[in-house]
């Protein structure tokens, strides 16, 4: 439904402007926070009167979350109504039967239970809508997420918020907030404000946003960013039938989507690997790579197109957290998510990082009270020292950058030594999880050619090459040794099990894999 918003500075004026607007909207907004002398039965009895179909709004905005349009700054009352006049004005619009009243947030529980008291005394069928606007930015989605909660536990019959737009990945988070509130079937009003937020009126009825607001052409816009009635239904036209969100997931035997969402992605094996497994599992399905850097337009872009899971990677594993709807415990752990799952349109986040390389470890060595060193301190770097403390095992954080060094080992109660010291050091495997002596530097080692010879066995969670510089020095020292090609395979493999429910085919992916890198090789 497109509503207009009655903004006019007298009650005359007002009038006119229903007049005018009423034949053309779905809704109109009274706005008596800005109709100077507005008489409301009047103005509602005008608004039934110009259309029988019109829905009437009621609002009494506070100055702080009030925009004057084009100024881009809060609208200033020398005279604004006192808490008590608003309280009386909304009672008085639910006993003129208006359709819904809007009261914000910030107004307080008890405002908001006496509103709704009243509405059943009166045997009201108002709607109460609890509303939130920030007038000079869009906070994290996760923070929208807060307030929507907020608004929901008030007892609201349908929950407004609208931020400002800065940027345009700001739209983004609105609209995955709807995608939200619809995945948890709670009635949503919800856009941006601002320039940058024009498309997010645009888009916000297709996500599923209960009202979008527009403007009559001459007609003073009631916040900056407003587009008008005519050209909101032509647009409304042109997407009619054309654009679908948060489709039931379609079923094993139909055709799914997977993607591989990172940058840069343009040399992964991933699409290799699991589009020859799931051949093999015989599900209808593809698996594809997208170079993408802004992660709330690609979480926006699976709920949009209905991808049934995705694969995370550098740099969107911690990034892409905010615009999920549930996370699991460990990726919440370990602060990073690289599988998405889209459970009819709500977003799951995993972590198989970690699970990868404990399985692929397992395979070589009992992990229950041996100690690792671990060189490194990035992403996979906490995801070993994660998996073996989970397993009872020891890690020991080795890396050059002794702050980021220090941060992690402190995070998982671990001891910490310089690079420059880890021949000091004793322990029964070594771990490589940083990307020293990958494609094509593969002439390079963490480590000094000497250092092995203090392992039983060693690590290098690189898998292109197959067996880098170190671990061609640790063969040559007696070490037992294993590239990452093991651990890419079994998080592949589990990944799979999550987007399917099936067991994965580990011996045919890790053959299809190698065989590829031996290519490369030859």
């Amino acid at each position: 439904m497109i509503c207009v918003s009655i903004t006019e500075a007298t009650h005359q004026e007002a009038l006119q402007a229903i007049e005018r607007c009423a034949p053309a909207a779905d809704a109109i907004e009274l706005r008596m926070d800005l109709i100077a002398g507005g008489d409301l039965p009047q103005l509602v009895a005008a608004a039934r009167c110009a259309s029988n179909r019109i829905k009437v709004i009621v609002t009494c905005r506070r100055k702080e979350e009030s925009l004057i349009p084009g100024a881009g700054v809060p609208v200033a009352k020398k005279n604004e109504m006192t808490k008590i006049a608003k309280m009386k004005l909304l009672k008085q619009a639910v006993a003129w039967g208006v359709d819904f009243i809007d009261i914000e947030l910030a107004a307080g529980e008890k405002a908001i239970a006496q509103l709704q008291s009243f509405c059943r005394k009166q045997k009201s069928l108002t709607r109460i809508i609890v509303s939130w606007h920030d007038t000079s930015k869009t906070p994290s989605l996760t923070k929208l997420k807060e307030i929507f909660w907020s608004c929901v536990k008030t007892g609201a019959d349908l929950v407004k918020i609208v931020p400002y737009a800065c940027r345009m990945s700001d739209n983004l988070k609105v609209l995955s907030l709807i995608a939200y509130a619809k995945a948890q079937n709670r009635d949503i009003i919800a856009m941006c404000m601002g320039e940058e937020g024009k498309i997010s009126r645009v888009m916000a009825s297709q996500w599923g946003s209960h009202l979008g607001f527009a403007v009559l052409p001459g007609v003073k816009q009631s916040a900056p960013g407003q587009l008008t009635v005519q050209i909101m239904k032509q647009i409304e036209q042109l997407m009619k039938g054309s654009f679908h969100i948060a489709r039931p997931v379609p079923a094993i035997s139909d055709a799914l989507t997977f993607v591989l969402l990172g940058n840069p992605v343009r040399h992964s094996l991933s699409p290799l690997m699991h589009n020859t497994a799931l051949a093999a599992m015989k599900v209808e399905g593809h698996y594809s790579a997208f170079c993408v850097s802004d992660a709330g337009a690609a979480m926006a872009g699976i709920r949009g197109m209905n991808i049934r899971g995705a694969s995370v990677t550098i740099p969107l594993k911690t990034e892409v957290m905010e615009y999920l709807d549930e996370i699991d415990a460990d990726a919440l752990a370990l602060g990073a998510v690289n599988t998405i799952v889209n459970d009819s349109g709500k977003l799951i986040g995993y972590n198989t990082d970690w699970l990868g390389l404990m399985q692929a470890l397992k395979n070589k060595i009992s992990l229950s009270g041996k100690t690792f060193v671990i060189i490194g301190a990035g992403g996979t770097a906490r995801a070993a020292a994660y998996g073996i403390k989970k397993e009872g095992g020891q890690p020991i954080i080795v890396n050059r950058n002794q702050e980021k060094g220090k941060a992690l080992a402190a995070q998982f109660d671990c001891p910490f030594y310089p690079l420059a010291d880890i021949g000091k050091v004793q322990a029964d495997a070594l771990i490589n999880a940083t990307s020293v002596g990958m494609y094509p530097q593969i002439h390079r080692s963490p480590v000094d050619a000497v250092i092995p010879a203090n392992y039983q066995v060693v690590v290098d969670v690189i898998y292109n090459p197959l067996k880098t510089k170190l671990l061609r020095d640790a063969e040559a020292k007696g070490c037992r040794i294993f590239s990452g090609l093991e651990m890419f395979v079994h998080q592949g493999a589990e990944q799979l099990k999550l987007w399917t429910g099936r067991e994965a085919p580990l011996a045919l992916m890790k053959k299809t894999v190698r065989e590829r890198l031996e290519k490369f090789e030859s």
